[in-house]
């Protein structure tokens, strides 16, 4: 019995092609601002006319249907308006993580074939795209075979790289683009993994596959244009770009920001009455919430939050915005990000309990890790998701593909959860943070939902460690709250008669920089971390 199953799979919207939704506006709405980014902002109208601008140059750059372009830039303007000029134009744009290093901007280059390239002479303390794609030419001997040229908006001084100004110049006065060039089942766009385990992996999304999930998010919120949605989330992410699809469909206003600060995101969520707020990750909304000038009263338009987080700190949310209706949510990139969401409507303990229903047209069903046996409502298992936002297999990789999606459709996620009867899903952890302590299964989420809750803790991650008595204990690795002064034998003690002795950590690692891959921490780069004394056990 298969119980997590939206209802019918239907695309009302008349547009195939995702990029088409920034095109469908009128005179009541053509002025309305549709995206601000910081202190710029573009209408409906604005953003219309210079995504089909951008398609017609792609054109006369003699690109053709499929062919790909690297996006590798901070939140910005530019950043939609190429991508979605890309997509018009039958090109798949690959949305490229800011925070790559060489090695993995030379694989994702390679990976996917891109034949130009789009950044920014802008920089912060940890990434500079000049030098990073100048690196990347010099250990490929100032060549990548697929890649023709990169233009860098706000230019370059080295002649390697061209200036933004010169894609702008371009003559397109004998392009005629009546029609965007894909639709349907063809690439709208890729996306690669967090890339935690390996090389990361290229997901190709088609149009159908984000008309369905922008739809169906659309719909389940009941988002319209009277909404102000803020997301402060990377551009290169599922969670910026999803949501922004649903605000053009809806033609709500969508605001972003170059680098999330609490006390400008505080400004903005009251001064532009933001009625739905996406910050997705509980370090953005503790930082919310704890910031000094927090001021609930202040925030009275807040309709809707969306957060993952364990249930105790999304009950703390709650409690803090008690107006607005937390909602959490479920998904992935190979599921077009999102594939359940909860509702507004929703019971309270639903909301906070559930990551919500499957949307319409999506299954959901949990398997036996080991036997494949689907399971029964309320049993513990491996998800699966089957339906039109599922992609269709790794670029480049059909091995990895039949490992992860089966003959008959289902993806198999990694992931451990539950279905209750009435059909929400329960997210558990990752299958693969599933630690053998001594013969017992210890899921990682469980040990860090404990320690996110502790006053003194910011964020914890934990990972499991080779032991010569138990094969496996946990290591936690903890970053500290401002101001906050804790030892490790303090967190240890603070366990003790809460949770099982075997849950207990052995190792306490204290983190000030985490490595990260887009929103998330990359756990197998923390087994390289100096783990010091075992503090327990």
């Amino acid at each position: 019995m298969i119980l997590g199953e939206g209802g019918n799979s239907v695309i009302s919207n008349e547009s195939k092609n995702i990029a088409t939704l920034a095109t469908k506006y009128d005179d009541s709405n053509k002025d309305n601002n549709c995206l601000i980014v910081d202190d710029i902002e573009r209408s409906n109208f604005e953003f219309s006319e210079n995504i089909l601008l951008h398609a017609k140059r792609f054109l006369t750059l003699g690109l053709n249907k499929g062919d790909k372009i690297g996006i590798l830039l901070f939140n910005s303007i530019e950043y939609l308006e190429l991508m979605y000029g890309a997509m018009y134009a039958g090109l798949s744009p690959v949305c490229i993580n800011a925070r790559y290093k060489t090695q993995e901007l030379d694989y994702v280059l390679k990976d996917s074939e891109c034949k130009y390239l789009f950044i920014s002479s802008e920089s912060d303390e940890i990434t500079n795209f000049s030098d990073l794609i100048l690196s990347v030419l010099d250990t490929n001997d100032q060549k990548i075979d697929s890649l023709i040229n990169t233009y860098v908006i706000g230019g370059s001084e080295d002649d390697r790289l061209l200036s933004f100004d010169d894609f702008l110049k371009l003559d397109i006065s004998s392009v005629n683009l009546a029609e965007p060039k894909s639709e349907g089942e063809d690439i709208a766009f890729i996306m690669y993994t967090s890339g935690t385990t390996s090389n990361p992996k290229g997901c190709p999304l088609s149009h159908n596959n984000m008309m369905h999930a922008t739809e169906a998010m659309s719909e389940r919120w009941n988002i319209s244009s009277n909404d102000v949605f803020w997301d402060p989330l990377p551009m290169f992410h599922m969670s910026s770009i999803l949501p922004f699809s649903a605000c053009l469909m809806a033609k709500s206003e969508f605001i972003s920001t170059v680098h999330f600060d609490p006390d400008k995101s505080l400004r903005v969520l009251e001064e532009a009455e933001v009625s739905i707020a996406f910050p997705a990750f509980p370090a953005v909304m503790l930082a919310l919430v704890n910031h000094p000038e927090f001021n609930a009263s202040k925030l009275s338009k807040l309709r809707i939050i969306n957060n993952v987080a364990p249930v105790d700190t999304l009950r703390s949310f709650q409690e803090a915005l008690p107006d607005a209706k937390q909602v959490s949510a479920y998904g992935l990139t190979e599921a077009s990000g999102v594939c359940a969401y909860g509702s507004p409507d929703d019971p309270l303990e639903k909301r906070i309990t559930t990551s919500g229903r499957p949307f319409n047209g999506v299954k959901i069903r949990i398997t036996h890790p080991e036997t494949g046996e689907v399971m029964p409502s309320g049993e513990k298992g491996l998800i699966e998701i089957s339906g039109p936002t599922v992609f269709k297999g790794y670029l480049n990789d059909p091995i990895k593909t039949k490992e992860t999606i089966s003959s008959d459709g289902w993806l198999s996620t990694g992931d451990f959860g539950s279905l209750s009867e009435d059909g929400f899903i329960s997210y558990h952890g990752r299958l693969k943070d599933m630690l053998k302590v001594g013969g017992e299964n210890v899921a990682a989420l469980e040990i860090e939902s404990f320690y996110n809750n502790h006053e003194g803790v910011m964020i914890s991650q934990v990972i499991g460690v080779d032991d010569e008595r138990l094969g496996e204990v946990p290591a936690l690795f903890i970053e500290k709250k401002d101001g906050v002064t804790i030892t490790a034998e303090e967190l240890i003690d603070s366990a003790k008669g809460k949770i099982s002795n075997f849950k207990i950590p052995r190792y306490v690692v204290f983190v000030k920089d985490w490595p990260m891959s887009s929103t998330k921490v990359q756990k197998f780069k923390l087994k390289e971390y100096d783990l010091g004394k075992k503090v327990f056990g």
